[in-house]
């Protein structure tokens, strides 16, 4: 069973960082969100990608 779990786990992780690099993006200013291009972390109140990050975090 702890090598299924070990599996589970790094799949999870794996998804959590493939959401993040959906969500964000990297500029010489620091990241930006591609859906409402506001800056990390302030970002936008009206923004659905903040409830999708919200859930992989």
């Amino acid at each position: 069973m702890p090598a299924d779990v070990e599996k589970m786990a790094k799949q999870i992780a794996n998804l959590q960082r493939a959401v993040f690099h959906l969500i964000w993006k990297k500029s010489g200013f620091g990241e930006h969100c591609i859906h409402c291009d506001g800056r990390f972390p302030n970002h936008d109140e009206s923004c659905k990608a903040r409830d999708i990050e919200a859930l992989v975090r």
